[in-house]
């Protein structure tokens, strides 16, 4: 008889950790949500709001730094930078993204040397900032975030970015440009490269395209650990070229030499290509080339949008900023 008991209550005991197992498995279960496009993400249930600030950064560098999210910001010829900055929270239910959105905090602070947007959460995994908007065409930028593509236009100050994943798109370049990233392509295009300060492009894993105007001078310092590097549409005064592993190293000049660009790679390939004069001759129908820039990836906000009055002393401009794909060169390519 105690036998019997004894393999009774094992067996009820067996049947409720089972239950048990079940449960927390249709928990996680629910946590997972994917996009239109079958990308799995945390959350099924997203809640966001837009939070606006505005600031004269005068000749102070503007940084932002922490959490993921995208960075879409253009130069204009006005003096402050008019910013939106989407706070996204994702969770099981509209209660758990609500929570994970209240969590996030934008944070300001400035010294004479730079004026810096700092953000935090919470929860930093269900946590997602975009920041979008205006600055003064010669702001200096610096981006120091998790993750998230990057797309700068017309903005003429130095550039900095750092982050772990997301491509970096760069329009219109005329001051030093840093980038060094762990995974995503780097496009930059220098509508005129600067006499003073060395350029760096870097990625781990991903392809680097670099366009220069024809008659730029400058140092090029290519590097590629398994890919191939192409040049196109430029004349080079001095050039050296040499395999390395699965890639190459090249060093060139252009012009009159100048400042170094150095590039590089581990896993990916490296185009150096020439970009015509923004004024062309009104005979020829040739479109100024450029590199074509990446797509911007922003889930747009669920029905479950929140809207929060901005907490700021001014609005931002949400002038939406489209993506334009321009002509591409026809000269012939040389290929290493």
């Amino acid at each position: 008889m105690n036998g019997s008991r004894f393999l009774f209550l094992s067996l009820l005991a067996l049947v409720g950790i089972g239950g048990l197992l079940v449960a927390c498995q249709r928990t996680g279960d629910s946590d997972i949500a994917r996009t239109k496009e079958g990308v799995m993400r945390l959350g099924s249930v997203e809640v966001v709001d837009t939070v606006a600030r505005a600031v004269a950064p005068t000749d102070r560098p503007l940084a932002f730094e922490g959490l993921r999210g995208l960075v879409h910001l253009r130069g204009t010829d006005q003096t402050t930078a008019d910013l939106a900055f989407v706070r996204r929270g994702r969770g099981a239910s509209r209660a758990d993204g609500q929570s994970v959105l209240d969590g996030i905090s934008i944070t300001e602070s400035g010294t004479e040397a730079e004026y810096t947007y700092t953000l935090t959460a919470d929860d930093d995994n269900y946590a997602v900032v975009d920041i979008r908007g205006e600055v003064p065409r010669s702001a200096a930028l610096q981006i120091d975030r998790l993750s998230g593509a990057v797309h700068i236009e017309d903005v003429e100050g130095a550039l900095t970015v750092d982050h772990q994943h997301g491509d970096v798109n760069v329009q219109g370049a005329a001051a030093p440009v840093e980038t060094t990233i762990q995974n995503g392509d780097v496009q930059v295009l220098f509508q005129s490269v600067p006499a003073d300060g060395d350029i760096l492009l870097k990625t781990s894993n991903g392809d680097l395209h670099l366009a220069l105007p024809p008659d730029a001078s400058a140092q090029i310092d290519a590097e590629t650990d398994a890919g191939t590097i192409r040049t196109q549409g430029l004349t080079f005064t001095a050039e050296q070229f040499a395999p390395i592993n699965a890639g190459a190293r090249y060093e060139a000049q252009l012009g009159k030499g100048g400042p170094t660009i150095e590039l590089r790679t581990q896993n990916g390939s490296i185009t150096l290509r020439a970009v015509a004069p923004t004024q062309t001759d009104p005979a020829d129908t040739t479109e100024a080339p450029a590199i074509v820039p990446s797509t911007d990836t922003t889930v747009a906000p669920q029905p479950d949008t929140v809207e929060n009055p901005p907490d700021t002393r001014k609005a931002p401009d949400t002038t939406t900023v489209s993506d334009t794909t321009r002509g591409d060169t026809t000269a012939a390519d040389t290929i290493f």
